[in-house]
This record gives C-alpha cells, sequence and structure tokens, in this order.
C-alpha cells in the first residue's frame, strides 16, 4: 500500500455538507433505537441515541458527502457525524487507494489523521476492495480523504461510520483482566480468574468448553459482548504449527474501558461490512494487556482464522490493539502476547519458542506457490503477505517476544505434556487437536490419535483413534481397538464408539453383565445401539449363554433394517403357532430360504442353535453365493452338512475357528461370539 504525506491537522475551509444527517441514518446496517438523535456539548457515547454497548453502522457514500479542500488537498466533510471507528470500502475493481481519516473531539479539536491500512481479502490473500476499521475515538464530525496516486478518488467510495457505546460491565470486566494481567506479569498466582463472563446485556453464553489450567486470563466473547448472530461457522486445523502476530492499527489513544468496544465495533465491520464470517483474529490483545478472545469456536482448539492469507490453516492469530509503525509498544501488551503465545504453544505440546516449522502456501503469498518454506513458530503478518504489520516498531519485538514465551513455557503447566511424553508422545496420540480444556468431569486434551485425560488425580494418555470425536459422557477408554475392514470400535467406561466409513456413533453401556474388558463388549454393544439386540428386562446380556434359534433369525430380521412381511396365516412349522412370539420373525425367515427347520415340520425356536446352523443362516441371508472347494477346518470334511457354508464363513473372515484348527460345527454358540459373528457379516455385507 502506498503511502502520502498526511494531510494537516487544520481546520477545513468549510463545514457546509449537502448531505443530510436523515439520509445517512436511513443507510445504516444495524438497527438503532428510536431516540433522540440530538447531541450533547460532551457526550458520554458518540451518539446519546446508540447506547448499552450496541453498535451502529452508517454507510456513506462519498459522492454525496461535499469535496473541500483541506491546506490544498481533498477531503470529503461529513459534519455532525458521531462515530468511534471508520472503514472505508470502493469498488472491487477499482485500484487500492490510500485512505486517511481524522475525527472532531468533543472540545473543539480534530484528531490527528489515521491512515486506514487496506485489507486483506481471506479468500485470495489480495487487497480486499476496502480497509481495516480503525479506532478513532469519540467523535462528533469526521473528514476522509481518499486518493490514488495524489489523485481524489473519493467518487466510487464508502465511509462505513462505526459508533460503538460503552455496555455496562465493560469497565469492570477491564478493571479486572487487567487486574489479572498486572498480578501473572508479577509471577503470582491469581487462583480464581476474574474473567468469567459476568455481564447481562450480552446473553449469549459462552458455548464452547472452557479453557484448562495454564491459560492467562482471557476475556471471552460473552464478556466483551459479541453479537453471535453475525457470525457463521468455524473450523479447526489438527495440528498447530505457528503463531503470526498483527496489530489492527488506529489510533492508540483509547481507554481500557474503551477496548471491548474497538473489539465489537472490528466484528461488526467484519461481518457486516467485509462480509466475512467473524473476527478474522484468534484473539487481541489491548495496550493494557487486556487479552480478548476473538474468532468464535474455542481457544482451545486450532480455529484457522482469517488473518494471513495461506498461513491461516495451523496458525494462532493474535493482533495487538492500535497502531505500532512506530513509538513504544507498551510493555503490558507484549507480556500479555508473550503469555498467550507461550500458553498455546504449551498446550499444543510445543516446548520451545524457538523452534521453526514448514509451511507449502498456495498463491497470494510472500512465496512462490507450491514452495516449501520454513518459518519460525512465531512469525509476523509481514513475513508472509505484502503488508507493513504490525508495524515497525511491534516487528523489532519478536525476539524478546520469543525468549519471553518461551519463559512461559518452561514455567508452564505441564501435567498433560508429561502424560502425552509418557504415553508415546506424537508417534503414538498424534497431534493436538483440542488443548487442555474444561468439559464435563474432566480436564482434557484431544489428538488425531489420542487422548489426555484428568479428573482428580494424575493426568493420562490413551491411544485411540476416536481422540477428536471423543466427549465427557463416554469415559476413559477401557480396551485397545478391535479392526474389522473398514470398522473400528472400541469400549469406553460409558460404551462403545464405532467408527464406520468415517462416521463415529456412540452407544451408551446398556447391560450391567457386560463390564469393561468383556470379549466382544464392542460388538454387543454395537448391537445394541443399532437395535438388533434389547437384552433382558434386568438389564442383563448374558453373553455366555447360548443363543436360541428363533432369536438368532430375529437378529437377522432386525440387522436386514426389518423388511416389510406379511406372516401366512397357516404356520410352515408345526412348534410355531401364528400367537408365539417372533412368529412373523421366523416365518420371514422360513419364507426367504434362511431357515428350514426339520423333516418333521418342526423349527424348535428355543433350541439352543449350532455354530453349523449359524453358517447357513448367515449364508442363506447374504444370497448363497458361489463358495470355492474345500474347507480350511479339520473337523468339517468335505461331506459335512455344512461344509459349503462354514467354509465361506471362513472365506469371508467372519469366522477364524480356534487355534488347533477346528471349526466346531455342532456346538452351541453363545452370545457373545454370536455378537461377533453379526458385527463381521454385518461388514461384510455394507449394512
Amino acid at each position: 500500500m502506498s503511502q502520502r504525506s498526511l494531510p494537516p491537522a487544520s481546520a477545513p475551509q468549510s463545514s457546509t455538507s449537502a448531505l443530510s444527517r436523515r439520509g445517512l441514518l436511513a443507510a445504516a446496517a444495524v438497527a438503532v433505537p428510536g431516540a433522540s438523535l440530538a447531541l450533547s456539548a460532551a457526550p458520554a457515547n458518540a451518539d446519546p441515541a446508540v447506547t448499552g454497548g450496541e453498535t451502529r453502522v452508517v454507510d456513506v457514500p462519498l459522492s454525496e458527502a461535499e469535496l473541500i479542500e483541506v491546506d490544498g488537498a481533498p477531503v470529503r466533510d461529513l459534519p455532525q457525524q458521531p462515530a468511534t471507528m471508520v472503514g472505508v470500502t470502493w469498488p472491487a475493481a477499482a485500484d487500492a487507494p490510500t485512505v486517511q481519516v481524522r475525527g472532531l473531539q468533543s472540545d473543539g479539536s480534530w484528531t490527528a489523521w489515521e491512515l486506514l491500512e487496506t485489507a486483506e481479502d481471506p479468500q485470495t490473500g489480495e487487497d480486499a476492495p476496502g480497509t481495516e476499521v480503525a479506532w478513532i475515538g469519540v467523535v462528533q464530525a469526521l473528514q476522509v480523504q481518499v486518493e490514488v496516486d495524489g489523485a481524489d478518488a473519493s467518487e466510487q467510495a464508502v465511509a462505513h461510520l462505526v459508533t460503538t457505546s460503552a455496555a455496562p460491565d465493560d469497565e469492570s470486566v477491564a478493571e479486572e483482566a487487567v487486574a489479572a494481567a498486572e498480578t501473572e506479569d508479577s509471577g503470582e498466582q491469581s487462583g480464581t480468574s476474574p474473567k468469567a463472563a459476568r455481564m447481562t446485556t450480552f446473553a449469549a453464553p459462552a458455548s464452547t468448553s472452557a479453557v484448562g489450567p495454564g491459560a492467562p486470563t482471557i476475556t471471552s466473547r460473552a464478556a466483551w459482548g459479541a453479537d453471535e448472530s453475525l457470525v457463521r461457522g468455524t473450523s479447526g486445523a489438527k495440528r498447530l504449527k505457528g503463531v503470526v502476530l498483527h496489530h489492527t492499527a488506529g489510533t492508540n489513544n483509547y481507554t481500557s474501558s474503551q477496548s471491548a468496544q474497538i473489539v465489537r465495533g472490528i466484528l461488526t465491520y467484519h461481518t457486516q461490512s467485509l462480509g466475512w464470517a467473524d473476527i478474522g483474529y484468534n484473539v487481541l490483545v489491548s495496550k493494557y494487556g487486556q487479552i480478548f478472545e476473538g474468532r468464535h469456536g474455542g481457544l482451545h482448539r486450532n480455529i484457522i482464522g482469517a488473518h494471513a492469507y495461506g498461513f491461516n490453516t495451523g496458525s494462532f492469530g493474535i493482533s495487538v490493539m492500535g497502531n505500532y509503525s512506530s513509538g513504544t509498544v507498551p510493555a503490558a501488551a507484549t507480556s500479555a502476547v508473550a503469555r498467550v503465545v507461550g500458553w498455546k504453544l504449551l498446550s499444543t505440546f510445543h516446548t520451545s519458542a524457538t523452534s521453526s516449522a514448514t509451511w507449502t502456501p498456495g498463491s497470494g503469498t510472500k512465496f512462490p506457490a507450491g514452495k516449501t518454506v520454513t518459518l519460525p513458530v512465531l512469525f509476523a503478518h509481514r513475513d508472509v503477505n505484502s503488508t507493513e504489520c504490525p508495524g515497525d516498531s511491534l516487528y523489532a519485538k519478536l525476539a524478546s517476544l520469543r525468549s519471553a514465551a518461551q519463559q512461559q513455557i518452561d514455567g508452564g503447566w505441564k501435567e498433560h505434556l508429561w502424560a502425552f511424553q509418557g504415553a508415546g508422545g506424537e508417534a503414538v496420540l498424534g497431534t493436538v487437536v483440542e488443548g487442555a480444556h474444561t468439559t464435563g468431569a474432566y480436564t482434557a486434551t484431544l489428538l488425531t490419535k489420542g487422548l489426555v485425560l484428568q479428573s482428580g488425580g494424575s493426568a493420562a494418555g490413551y491411544a485411540t483413534p476416536f481422540g477428536p470425536d471423543w466427549e465427557a459422557s463416554w469415559g476413559r477408554p477401557t480396551s485397545g481397538v478391535h479392526t474389522n475392514g473398514s470398522t473400528f470400535s472400541q469400549a469406553f467406561e460409558k460404551g462403545v464408539a464405532v467408527s464406520r466409513s468415517g462416521a463415529v456413533s456412540f452407544g451408551a453401556a446398556r447391560f450391567v453383565d457386560v463390564p469393561p474388558g468383556t470379549m466382544y463388549k464392542e460388538e454387543i454393544e454395537e448391537l445394541a445401539g443399532r437395535g438388533i439386540t434389547t437384552g433382558w428386562p434386568d438389564g442383563t446380556y448374558r453373553p455366555l449363554s447360548p443363543i436360541q434359534r428363533d432369536a438368532m433369525v430375529v437378529f437377522l430380521y432386525r440387522a436386514l433394517g426389518e423388511p416389510a412381511f406379511t406372516p401366512p396365516t397357516t404356520s410352515p412349522f408345526t412348534d410355531m403357532p401364528r400367537s408365539r412370539m417372533y412368529y412373523k420373525e421366523v416365518t420371514w425367515g422360513r419364507a426367504r430360504g434362511i431357515v428350514e427347520g426339520w423333516p418333521d415340520r418342526t423349527f424348535r425356536p428355543t433350541a439352543s442353535i449350532e455354530r453349523g446352523a449359524v453358517a447357513a443362516f448367515l449364508y442363506r441371508a447374504s444370497g448363497s453365493p458361489a463358495v470355492r472347494a474345500g474347507s480350511p477346518f479339520r473337523d468339517v470334511p468335505a461331506d459335512h452338512q455344512f461344509a459349503r457354508e462354514i467354509t465361506w464363513l471362513a472365506s469371508t473372515g467372519i469366522t477364524t475357528g480356534w487355534p488347533d484348527g477346528t471349526f466346531r460345527p455342532k456346538d452351541a454358540i453363545a452370545r457373545d461370539a454370536m455378537a461377533a459373528f453379526m458385527v463381521r457379516w454385518m461388514e461384510y455385507r455394507g449394512l
């Protein structure tokens, strides 16, 4: 972005405008309460009509504002226009202009001219057709200069006048946050964090789990008054690779209690004026050291922001509020940045703030598309995109910030890190998807291949492919992973998680006699979760009991989706009257050719089903496919009644038999082994 000399801060030659206040307010993008618009001599807010933490945006086509001259420079004059923040947009096809604004304060003096930085399009990495929004303070009138190569370019530009207001709790929330920051700077332990969302004006509660141990005091979105109706969905990355440093630009002349107004204004402008999903930064830091939760989705997650094109996925964006192109960066701000950087790195199990990571960005960055580059784990926006952000003064602090962040890591909370390392580290558990956070009765860290859990004692690491999907209601893993083709499952204290073709489901533990560690627990719980078995009314499953012939048919019928069937009026079996339980299912099996019964026309429903008969049932329910000759079992000769069916069962992997090479076709099958056969059969059939 080009820069030119700023106009002198002198009074304008003309202050008459042809644009009416009514016309301006009609263009408001955010509703204004129907109150008087009269201005007091020294209002607490920029406009008495905007109060209670509300934010209003008025869109002003600059072609409708009078073009005047200020010390020889063309300026659009907007008299009697209260605001606290300003952004400017222009047509997408137009060249990005140099934009400067200033405001008239209540004492009659003009603010210094503020250069508005051109925003970066989060979709393309190129200049967006607009500026970032800048805080200019509480002002009663505005002047805007828009130039390209020294010539006025304001005709097609639109000024977005953002008027923020103080919320009832802004001051107390700021006081608590700043006090907590000072305590953390002193190295003391602050005990209970004062960051809880206490504001009643903004009723939206935090939508994510609380950040866990080791985190600095952070003002949540609920506490600073985020209007969640303005935002769209966010997504997270599987790995954090780095932290990116920014500044918001705009004047540094704001109070600690006005910090929340600035964040609310940025949210409104980014979503309403620029059309973005949310604030682009993950965290914002005031010059007083107050840390604000930025983009929603949970600070414990690797939420993908919109702050450094080509490097958003896998990075964490921190923006210091104000302009740090020159001058001194407040120590409170740098200290807060170091605390956030140290915490975020440590919570994702990075133990060095001076290490590096590799990236392979696409087009639109400072690097050739597809080129793998190595960057420090803490770097600045200007390192990857064509911008001066975060300003020369803040950029010069990078080395000291890395050192200070390392001190935070060295002295930080490491119980989950130790458990992670003790369980095998990244090779076994993968990378952090969600850092330590409070959820249910646990402090949990979720990883791509595992979990670290803590509840009233030491932390423990667990290898599990269900790490990213784990919920506190599952409890701890109680077994290893059972794999069958593309389906895998694992038992937890409260049930069984199953992944089938990438879709994860969880079934709560249903049976008192199937505790963790029970053989085939996962398969039993899966059958229950899919409604194929319900067990007994006393809450038992009776895994070692033999399964009856009628129950086996019922399981097949339910597994196939309970197909429509009208039972015959005359039973094909002498021992299966129409009034008998499971008459419909058994006669369905007979009609489908799955069951045959005995020559005496009995079905013998309560008899225990033999393993050979189970093979026959499953084979026929699969359409009786062709089978290669030759049984793999020494107790199943070629002339065995079910040789073909048992051979097929082995060829599909549904059974492996016993280690001694037998199948034991005449043995009754227990209900636990039946569950294993059924789950494997359903996987084979794609059910």
